[in-house]
């Protein structure tokens, strides 16, 4: 099934999101959909699957317009969409969740998709007891028992070690090769390079010309130069997967600092954002300053001063739901890093972001080293080591120094 998008407009309050985005999707065949953070890329999928409903413009399948208004129109129409935060039920089983939605003849397809995506999953087990990547693969799996005829994937390999992103890439090509059209969303360009047949870069909610649009770091893409020892604070780098513990470590220091529990004033920014660190339905005013000990009459004024120092384009009455996960991940910094907090923990900190906020992200973490603050920084593995004062990996919970 061919999918083409025409002049596809959509607004945010006083943000332009898509400016006439058309792009064509063939089938048979990878597409890879990049920019950075906030440029429209996530908006047109969820204009794809139904999520959003555009101002302007037009979908077709198989040239023939559609217009989808709910999730379900989309799924109807042969599209799936897996984003990057799997939609999973957290309290029932792998397979009570993958039997959620499916018609009759779709149940029997259950076990020989779980047999070729989760070979080593205990489908009877509870999803909440399983990390971000086995979680990701239960997500696809449940998708392609419907058999759509187009998939969409939202950072896919983000969370993903070298075995399983090989792993994922080679089942996707033999999909395409049966003529399943695969979308990926990604910021990873040397990956989309290698994997994908095409690959379109939005700017500003437009596509720009093709070229490698992350190449901007010097010959060797770095990240600029190291921390010293001599800096006032220092950055501790921990490096793990979920099923090392990493995601357990997060949730316990989660937990102490809501509970107080640290001796000294404390910053933390949740690998969850989005639910965690916020939620869609609040304003940007409530998101930054609810949880800081502002007096009420100046919640509004630094409110503004945060979104201003973050460089985000939005106004403190808008809801969170309209932020992109750059725009939230940088008004999260300037709220936690309001007050200068002595420890900062910072989990996941460059997950799903471009080359350029990467490299504006560690200057931040490192400049608020620099002015005292202790930095704790948990990762699944994107993150320099040029940036770190001392490293560890964890491994099956135990702490190993690198």
């Amino acid at each position: 099934m061919t999918l083409e998008l025409r002049q596809i407009c959509l607004h945010f309050s006083k943000k332009t999101v898509l400016n006439k985005l058309s792009l064509c999707f063939n089938e048979g065949q990878l597409h890879a959909l990049l920019g950075e953070n906030g440029a429209g890329k996530s908006t047109a999928a969820n204009i794809i699957c139904g999520e959003l409903s555009p101002d302007s413009g037009t979908i077709l399948l198989d040239g023939k317009p559609v217009v989808f208004r709910t999730p379900k129109d989309a799924i109807q129409n042969g599209i799936c969409y897996v984003h990057q935060r799997p939609m999973l039920a957290d309290y029932i089983t792998v397979k009570e969740n993958l039997l959620l939605g499916l018609n009759k003849e779709q149940k029997l397809l259950l076990k020989p998709e779980a047999e070729k995506w989760l070979p080593e999953v205990n489908l009877n087990s509870l999803v909440l007891k399983h990390g971000a990547d086995t979680r990701f693969f239960i997500a696809l799996t449940s998708a392609l028992i419907k058999k759509p005829k187009i998939l969409i994937l939202d950072e896919p390999s983000a969370l993903l070690d070298d075995n399983q992103r090989i792993f994922l890439f080679e089942k996707l090509r033999l999909l395409a090769g049966e003529g399943m059209n695969i979308i990926i969303i990604t910021h990873n360009y040397d990956e989309a390079e290698k994997y994908c047949d095409t690959v379109d870069y939005i700017k500003d909610g437009k596509i720009v010309p093709a070229g490698n649009p992350f190449d901007k770091l010097g010959d060797h893409g770095s990240f600029g130069d190291p921390i010293s020892q001599s800096n006032n604070g220092r950055i501790t780098l921990i490096k793990g997967l979920a099923e090392d513990g990493l995601d357990k470590l997060e949730k316990s220091l989660i937990n102490m600092r809501s509970h107080h529990e640290f001796a000294f004033k404390t910053a933390l920014i949740p690998t969850d954002r989005k639910f965690t660190g916020s939620s869609p339905n609040l304003t940007i005013e409530q998101m930054l300053t609810s949880s800081l000990d502002i007096p009420e009459s100046q919640k509004p004024a630094a409110a503004l001063q945060m979104i201003n120092s973050s460089g985000v384009d939005i106004t403190p009455q808008e809801k969170c739901s309209s932020l992109s996960g750059g725009m939230l991940q940088k008004l999260m910094f300037e709220r936690e890093l309001y007050g200068n907090p002595e420890l900062l923990i910072l989990c996941n900190p460059l997950q799903g972001l471009d080359v350029n906020t990467c490299q504006k992200t560690c200057e931040r973490i490192q400049k608020a080293a620099q002015n005292g603050a202790y930095v704790l920084v948990l990762s699944y593995g994107a993150w320099p080591s040029e940036y770190c004062d001392v490293e560890y990996r964890l491994k099956d919970g135990n702490l190993e120094a690198v």
